[in-house]
């Protein structure tokens, strides 16, 4: 089946196609095929338009089986699965950097739906994106939070959560300001990864003991993670938080970092 997408080409939609599962039934009618169904999804998260708006010539299918496919896919972990096998793919191919790794996160806009809070920094309601990218900006893992949770409270689970095959760390981290803390610190140097943020600074607070570890010249990497962000924002379904259910916003997220990640794989190009 030829897709109308304009972001994957035939080889990337039907591996990704083909690698994420289906729904199996003992008894009932058979499930609708993932290549019939992944091209109306990709089609709401690229332009981020309603699912009930999703036009027959992109899917014959009723938009409800699209969005029942997309729970199915977050609910038993079958995205961040496919994810792992993507940067596998991508490790094989040496065109992954663990040397060097950049964290971040990012304020989507969202109604007050629960699990939202109010971000005092950007005096909005939202959902926060931490983020962690490999030295040149790959998408390596990601975790959803409240957005009046500060970068800091999340940057542990985030860092928690990498897997690049048996690879669970990386060899030094950039983080900007938010990140300066020292429990923090000790935290990565039990995992065995380096740390490079910069401290901050306070007019009436006096610092005692040896300044932590920062090199300017490797915290430049760190502009990698903002271009990262910025190509989230590329899918128009993650420039505001229309999803009520956290789980199927988290899902969106682990699909477009898959997009990302798979036109980068030189086997399915």
């Amino acid at each position: 089946m030829k897709h109308a997408t304009f972001f994957l080409s035939q080889e990337q939609y039907d591996w990704l196609a083909t690698c994420l599962p289906e729904p199996s039934h003992a008894t009932g009618r058979p499930g609708i095929p993932n290549n019939e169904l992944l091209n109306g999804i990709l089609f709401v998260l690229k332009t981020g338009c309603r699912w009930m708006d999703i036009p027959s010539s992109i899917c014959c299918h009723d938009y409800s089986s699209c969005w029942r496919r997309l729970r199915f896919w977050q609910k038993h972990g079958h995205l961040r699965m496919s994810w792992q096998q993507i940067l596998l793919l991508l490790d094989q191919e040496d065109q992954l950097d663990l040397s060097l790794g950049n964290l971040d996160g990012s304020l989507v806009q969202s109604p007050r739906y629960a699990g939202v809070g109010y971000d005092s920094q950007h005096h909005r309601y939202g959902t926060n994106i931490s983020l962690l990218t490999e030295k040149n900006g790959l998408p390596l893992t990601n975790m959803t939070f409240k957005g009046n949770r500060n970068d800091i409270t999340c940057a542990e689970a985030t860092m928690s959560k990498l897997r690049v095959g048996a690879k669970r760390r990386v060899q030094e981290l950039n983080a900007d300001k938010g990140y300066d803390s020292k429990a923090f610190r000790k935290q990565m140097a039990k995992r065995g990864t380096k740390t490079n943020i910069p401290e901050r600074k306070f007019k009436h607070r006096r610092k005692r003991g040896r300044k932590p570890h920062m090199d300017k010249t490797q915290f430049k990497f760190r502009a990698f993670v903002e271009r990262t962000n910025a190509w989230l924002k590329s899918f128009r379904k993650l420039r505001y938080r229309y999803e009520r259910k956290r789980g199927m916003f988290q899902a969106v997220v682990d699909l477009a970092c898959i997009c990302i990640c798979i036109r980068r794989v030189g086997v399915l190009q």
